[in-house]
């Protein structure tokens, strides 16, 4: 079976006009493979605002993870305003990238869903077999975040009552062609 699914830059573009339009703005995305200080700025900004205190990244943890192999970090502005992020890196295991946060000021209006199908995308014209992440059951507005990634595709591997749920999805042309389909090109 042929999977069509377009590139990187395409889904970027195609995203970025859809985004416009539901949020009623000019929606861009920047993409960037390293951290300078107007990036950390604004994943810290985001962060704060949107997690509770234990989940929230110090300068030097984002700076950290930012050194890592592979880092990618794509952040959503509206009307010039970042308005959210999705970042990842290289995990451990060869082949396997880990997306390590996400955070929207925006909800309920795709804006996150987006930006991680296109770091999937990204992921897989990299080379990357495998997708992996860390995530609560429900967080504290009550959202089912592992209902969120299983929808995505993602199956729970590991359970740590501190670290929380540890999921991974293969990374197959057809699970990212259908990814994109339903999170960038039907909206």
């Amino acid at each position: 079976m042929t999977v069509d699914l377009p590139s990187f830059e395409e889904a970027l573009k195609r995203a970025e006009s859809n985004l416009s339009r539901s949020l009623g703005g000019d929606a861009t995305i920047s993409v960037h493979y390293e951290l300078d200080d107007d990036l950390r700025r604004i994943i810290q900004a985001i962060d704060h605002e949107k997690f509770r205190e234990e989940l929230q990244y110090s300068q030097d943890e984002i700076e950290e993870r930012a050194a890592t192999k592979g880092f990618l970090c794509l952040v959503a502005h509206l009307d010039g305003s970042p308005v959210a992020f999705d970042y990842g890196y290289d995990n451990e295991d060869e082949g396997v990238f880990f997306s390590d946060s996400s955070a929207s000021l925006i909800e309920r209006k795709g804006l996150g869903t987006t930006l991680f199908a296109l770091e999937i995308i990204h992921d897989l014209e990299q080379g990357y077999r495998l997708i992996k992440l860390v995530t609560e059951e429900v967080d504290e507005q009550g959202r089912a975040l592992r209902g969120l990634w299983e929808r995505f595709g993602f199956k729970p591997i590991n359970f740590d009552p501190v670290k929380g749920i540890e999921m991974t999805m293969e990374l197959t042309p057809e699970a990212v062609a259908a990814i994109y389909e339903r999170y960038i090109s039907s909206r």
